[in-house]
């Protein structure tokens, strides 16, 4: 993360080697920079990075995916180069373009404190994410341009310093004012409301993830829901649109299109994931999957790895590969999902009556999100198991992994965190030929940082447990 890696928008604040010189400065180089346009150039870096360098990797090894080729289910032979290159591409192409948009929006007048709002909360999602993978992080030295080899922040510092920056962020959002605006808000077109509700909600999901290695986030959780404003309906979905036109096209369709010539033939079925769906009688498998070239109309063959993969194994459905599929960030699904947990699991009032609702609603927007008709979503929904004290963890924990199939960045943390190590929900376990004992647990470090950053943590093993994996 030298400051001479910075690349394209980067350019315009690098320094060099001769900081205080003017040697090597285009007279004719624009010394300003507009917020927005770093802001919009972020944004389509990280759902890139979210949809196409992070996806195919993490839904692989973390085998809510299969592959009929050379990555298979093994957890030797997953791909790193996707990997390190979002490491690099998180901190330059992202957060170095946020903090340029923050220190630029702070010096002009007035400030525009709603942009620097969406810049903090894109921040701090940034951040979490990258937290998530890859646990202790660069953090607090990072991405200014000030620091050549940054320190790496404890995982916790860098969550609780996630939840600070979006309080803060929250604290000077105004709905009536405006902030970054379409076309630059490639989100929510400038709309603060949405904004507020989606800060609130990755609040939400970061205290989930941390909960169970700091139990004193339960009332956080609790407070946070009893507060509301958070996402509340299919409308406040944090997405980032795709569209049916060259360039701008859902880089999952592309690389189909383009490597593939249409054919979906890389992203199979996975057997943890379809044999849990087999056990709940779940309707989204013809919605997840589609048959085999050589299956028959409504056969659908699991993969377990590269050994048994034949024409019949089922492939990952093309309609979740549509050019102009939206990369979800945060839906209403995996909101009410949450507000059922955090009222069965007691940080949250209402008893197991009031959870049970909420996991039938998340479940049935997850349905329809998949494109299950309405009708058949509502039938097996009210099918669904009342939740009590016996059976809430595995019930929830398996609606919550299903529902993030399509995100498997969420999906890995979802998993990760379902229960202790060995009891994760759906059981999965280690491929034959691993030459770890473990499931994947982190990603590593790129060979990069590790030999240009001396505070790289080393000596790391893909199935060590990060800090809140317990």
């Amino acid at each position: 993360m030298k400051k001479i890696l910075y690349v394209g928008l980067l350019a315009l604040t690098a320094t060099g080697c001769f900081k205080n010189s003017t040697l090597n400065i285009d007279p004719n180089r624009s010394t300003t920079v507009d917020p927005s346009l770093l802001f919009s150039g972020a944004s389509t870096q990280f759902s890139l990075l979210r949809v196409g360098e992070l996806t195919w990797p993490v839904a692989l090894m973390s085998q809510m995916w299969a592959s009929g080729g050379r990555w298979g289910l093994e957890q030797a032979k997953y791909d790193q180069t996707r990997v390190r290159s979002a490491w690099g591409r998180t901190y330059t192409d992202v957060l170095k373009n946020l903090n340029v948009a923050i220190k630029v929006a702070e010096s002009t007048q007035p400030v525009n404190k709603n942009a620097l709002a969406q810049c903090k909360i894109m921040k701090a999602f940034a951040f979490s994410q990258t937290s998530l993978l890859w646990g202790d992080i660069p953090f607090s030295q990072a991405a200014t341009g000030d620091v050549d080899l940054p320190a790496f922040d404890k995982q916790a510092d860098v969550l609780n310093g996630c939840i600070a920056l979006l309080d803060e962020a929250i604290g000077q959002i105004d709905p009536a004012s405006k902030g970054i605006i379409a076309p630059n808000d490639l989100y929510y077109g400038g709309d603060m409301t949405k904004w507020r509700k989606f800060a609130n909600s990755l609040k939400l999901r970061i205290l989930f993830s941390m909960v169970d290695a700091d139990p004193t986030k339960g009332s956080a959780i609790g407070q946070l829901l009893a507060s509301g404003n958070m996402i509340a309906a299919t409308t406040d979905t944090m997405q980032f649109q795709y569209y049916n036109q060259p360039g701008r096209q859902n880089p999952r369709y592309s690389f189909t299109a383009i490597f593939r010539g249409g054919v979906q033939s890389d992203w199979y079925c996975s057997k943890p994931v379809y044999d849990l769906l087999v056990s709940l009688n779940d309707p989204r498998i013809p919605y997840f999957y589609q048959p085999g070239p050589a299956a028959g109309a409504n056969e659908y063959v699991a993969l377990n790895s590269i050994e048994n993969y034949t024409t019949r194994s089922a492939l990952v459905n093309m309609n979740l590969l549509k050019p102009d599929l939206p990369e979800v960030s945060f839906s209403y699904s995996e909101q009410l999902l949450l507000e059922a947990e955090a009222i069965a699991r007691g940080f949250a009032t209402g008893g197991f009556d009031l959870a049970t609702q909420r996991m039938r609603a998340g479940v049935r927007e997850s349905l329809l999100s998949f494109g299950v008709p309405t009708a058949q979503a509502t039938t097996y929904v009210n099918q669904l198991p009342a939740l009590t004290a016996a059976n809430y963890r595995t019930v929830l924990a398996q609606q919550q992994y299903l529902d993030l199939f399509m995100r498997p960045v969420e999906g890995w943390t979802q998993h990760r965190r379902s229960g202790v190590i060995g009891q994760e929900v759906p059981a999965m376990t280690t491929p034959a030929g691993a030459p770890v004992a473990g499931l994947v647990r982190r990603l590593l470090y790129r060979s990069e940082e590790v030999n240009s950053n001396p505070n790289t943590p080393s000596g790391l093993a893909v199935d060590a447990p990060l800090w809140f994996d317990k």
